[in-house]
């Protein structure tokens, strides 16, 4: 199989910690990808196929669908 399994870091602009927990929980409930450390802004996550490496690309393609609707909930 072509994968491509890495740990990159994404941020995100939740400051609430509930927030940032039902972040964590929502990646790691999408199929390949496993969160596995938050550490203030930055959440390390381990996903099966990466596309890109880059903090910023990795952020947009994992964290900005659930983001916006945490973001409404949680700021």
């Amino acid at each position: 199989l072509p994968l491509n399994p890495a740990i990159g870091s994404v941020q995100t602009k939740l400051t609430h910690p509930v927030g940032r927990l039902l972040l964590a929980n929502s990646i790691t409930l999408t199929p390949g990808t496993l969160s596995v450390e938050v550490k203030d802004d930055l959440l390390y996550v381990h996903w099966v196929n990466a596309t890109t490496t880059d903090i910023e690309g990795a952020t947009q393609e994992i964290v900005a669908g659930f983001e916006k609707y945490l973001e409404v909930m949680y700021g």
